[in-house]
This record gives C-alpha cells, sequence and structure tokens, in this order.
C-alpha cells in the first residue's frame, strides 16, 4: 500500500484500498467496544488516548480519512487503533541486530501473536506531507508505524516487555510509537533523544533501532523508566524480557511466558555465531524452529499458543525491507523498496 499526502490524504487512500481488511481489524480490535455510547467514548478518549493526540495530532485526522474511505464508523475505527491503551497487549516478538556487514548495517524481526489472532499484517510505503517518508509492516485498518525503515536510514523493529513500573498518567499508545520514531528520528542519536520525553506503558517494550552509520542500541524503556543497551562485537538482540541491571528487577511476566523469552534468546546467541553475519544468516536465524526456543512458531505447538505473523529483514543503507509473511522456515520472502 502506497499513500501520501496529509494525515486525512493518507487515511482516505487507506480506506479505499483495504475495506474489506479493515473490516476484518474492527471485528479483533474493536469487538469489545462496538456498543459504546458516546459518552463511553469520549471519556475513554480523555483519559487514555490524550497524549497520543498531543503528540501525533496527524494520527487522528488520519483515522477520520479512513473512515471516510471506507465508510466504517469513527468511533469504531479509533478504538481499534488504541485498544492497547485500554487493555493489555501481549506479543512475542524477536529482533536481531548486525551493525555491520558486506552490505551495511540490518535488522531481522519476527512478529509473533496469539494464534488465535489471525494474520492481518501488509507493507506501507507512507510519504507524509511533513516528517520521513517511511516502509515499514502493520496492519491493514490502523495508523500504527509497525516496524521498519525511513528515508534518513534509521529501522526500528520492537517487542513487547513483561516489566511492571508504575503506570504513567498518559502513555503513547504503544503501536503508535514507533510512528512517531520513523516519522520524526533520523538517526539512533535522534530516537533515543526523543523517547526521553515519551511515556510508555507500564509493561513497557524492547526497541531495537539501527541506522545507517553503524550506530545500534536497544531502549528498554517501561512507563518513564529508560535504559540502553549497546552492541557487543557487533550484535544485538531483543525478545521479550529485560536484560540491563536497571530494567531487569522489573520483570513481573509468569514464569512459562518469561522462560519461553529467555529460551529464543538462547537461541539467537546460540545462532549469532555462525558466520558470515549476512541476511542470509538472519535468515536462517528467523527460521529456526527446533524446541527450546524456536523464532518461527507455529500454533499448535507453541507451549504459548503463538504464531509467527510475519518476519523481515530492514536494510536501513539500502532502504529496502524484506518480508516473509508467516513462516520463515517453508515460505517465501518478497522485497520492497522505498
Amino acid at each position: 500500500m502506497e499513500l501520501s499526502g496529509t494525515g486525512y490524504e493518507m487515511g482516505y487512500q487507506a480506506g479505499k484500498l483495504s475495506r474489506l481488511a479493515i473490516g476484518a481489524t474492527i471485528d479483533l480490535l474493536a469487538k469489545g467496544f462496538r456498543r459504546w455510547d458516546n459518552e463511553q467514548f469520549t471519556s475513554a478518549r480523555k483519559k487514555y488516548m490524550s497524549f497520543t493526540e498531543k503528540i501525533c495530532p496527524e494520527l487522528i485526522e488520519e483515522i477520520q480519512g479512513m473512515a471516510d474511505g471506507s465508510g466504517f464508523p469513527f468511533q469504531w475505527l479509533y478504538l481499534a487503533n488504541f485498544y492497547a491503551l485500554m487493555k493489555e497487549s501481549r506479543e512475542g516478538c524477536s529482533n536481531i541486530v548486525f551493525t555491520q556487514s558486506g552490505s551495511g548495517p540490518m535488522m531481522a524481526k519476527t512478529n509473533d501473536l496469539p494464534v488465535h489472532e489471525g494474520k492481518h499484517s501488509i507493507v506501507k510505503l507512507k510519504r507524509p506531507r511533513n516528517g520521513y517518508a517511511s516502509l515499514s509492516v502493520s496492519w491493514a485498518g490502523t495508523v500504527w508505524g509497525g516496524a521498519g525503515i525511513n528515508e534518513a536510514g534509521l529501522a526500528v523493529g520492537g517487542s513487547s516487555s513483561s516489566s511492571s513500573v508504575q503506570a504513567p498518567d498518559n502513555p503513547i499508545d504503544p503501536h503508535c510509537l514507533n510512528y512517531c520514531l520513523l516519522t520524526r528520528a533520523g538517526s539512533v542519536a535522534e530516537a533515543v533523544d526523543l523517547l526521553k520525553d515519551i511515556p510508555l506503558t507500564a509493561r513497557g517494550a524492547n526497541i531495537p533501532l539501527a541506522d545507517r552509520s553503524g550506530d545500534a542500541v536497544v531502549v528498554e524503556k517501561a512507563g518513564n523508566l529508560q535504559y540502553l543497551r549497546r552492541p557487543v562485537d557487533g550484535v544485538l538482540w531483543c525478545t521479550n524480557h529485560s536484560l540491563s541491571g536497571e530494567m531487569a528487577p522489573y520483570r513481573a511476566d509468569n514464569p512459562a511466558r518469561l522462560n519461553e523469552s529467555m529460551e529464543r534468546y538462547a537461541a539467537i546467541e546460540n545462532l549469532i555465531r555462525e558466520k558470515p553475519r549476512d541476511a542470509g544468516l538472519l535468515k536462517k536465524i528467523v527460521a529456526y524452529n527446533r524446541r527450546p526456543g524456536a523464532l518461527c512458531r507455529y500454533g499448535d505447538d507453541d507451549p504459548l499458543k503463538y504464531e509467527t505473523e510475519w518476519a523481515g529483514i530492514f536494510h536501513p543503507s539500502q532502504q529496502e525491507i524484506e518480508v516473509c509473511f508467516t513462516h520463515a522456515d517453508r515460505d517465501p520472502w518478497v522485497g520492497f523498496r522505498m
């Protein structure tokens, strides 16, 4: 999907292009809010979404455009986009960064969801009137940034975390965070600086960043707390638990979920020892399907009943991403360029 213009114009284009997919997204994400009246909607919007609306007002214009283009009510689309601020969201993603290779820095990511949620992702090329253009993998029917690259050469991934910190009064919607980074930051340093002033939900996230210069970091962030992990020997990776000395004490997940995340982390640590460190090795890592520690996950044998929705490799220097829309151990890879 290619979108350009103002927030409203991009939303209207998306609404026209993906009406059927938008209906499926609403069925999944807004099903708990479908019968809300205007008073309930207005109250929740003020309580949960005021910071997101303040920092990213163009996203509200985009949702309005999507509603007008698709014919679905603005309220349903709004609640589908921001559901994660009102319901606890858990994902099971893995990320790996090589700071240097024969073709420059690269980042790999798997996107893993509870198997009952299905598969909804598409690739979006967005050229906003204001801010950096981006190429990312996200859901149809949403204004989320997803994971991907921007025209300045910044790559952004992400994994949900298992932290339990004091909840900020009004955090950003976690799915809109990457949109904010991809449109406003041109480097790892700029993204880290931007994140300092953005409160996240109490569970938080591990946010891997890499840019075309080879700079890379994993930002472990929850609430108003933020700590950084830097590469060692040119590699950096994260799953769904904190590792920094500052954030590890706030781990709060149940033992089964924490153990599964640690098993994936250990599997990556073992696989990255191979050479050469290139896109071929990253594809091998995200295709790893053995237990313990499978990164390519199938819902029927996954201990948490999660499944890989997509796997991707981001090349910020080449302005290119490669995506496998489901299981990297069997399905084809498709390339997209900005």
